[in-house]
């Protein structure tokens, strides 16, 4: 497996989704005729087991034998601009038919893995990950009220 040097800015959601979906422009849709099943995958990392309102990402994109992995610049952690790239990331994936995953990992080896992913470090995000509801990552807190979400 080939792992590409880690994408984005630490804590720039905008600009990290930018570089992010730059570099994904134009590969296969999974849900194509003859793609094989699994082509695309994201897997969204993050150091926080609960208090969702606060979590900060990371994500691994799987594209048949290369993982492309992102600077943790995504999700409410990162103010509005983080929960919106974070939603329009897993909205990406899921037009895309990838499936949505989530793994995490604990605040020192978050940083370290990230900051220089080696393949036998990814191959273990990847066994680690959970299936998981796009929906958590698509509904956005209401303003102002960061522990109720919107319906």
């Amino acid at each position: 497996m080939h792992v590409a040097d880690p994408f984005g800015v630490p804590g720039a959601p905008l600009q990290t989704l930018h570089a992010v979906l730059t570099y994904l422009e134009g590969q296969p849709d999974s849900r194509a005729a003859g793609a094989a099943e699994g082509h695309g995958r994201i897997i969204l990392i993050t150091d926080r087991q609960e208090e969702r309102p606060d979590r900060r990402y990371a994500a691994l994109l799987t594209l048949g034998g290369e993982a492309l992995i992102t600077a943790p610049a995504f999700g409410p952690a990162f103010g509005e601009a983080g929960g919106l790239a974070l939603k329009e990331l897993v909205d990406w994936a899921q037009g895309r038919g990838w499936g949505v995953r989530e793994t995490v990992l604990n605040a020192s080896d978050f940083t370290r893995v990230l900051a220089e992913p080696s393949e036998g470090e990814v191959r273990h995000l990847i066994a680690a990950s959970n299936p998981s509801d796009p929906a958590i990552y698509t509904t956005l807190p209401k303003p102002g009220k960061r522990d109720d979400w919107a319906e």
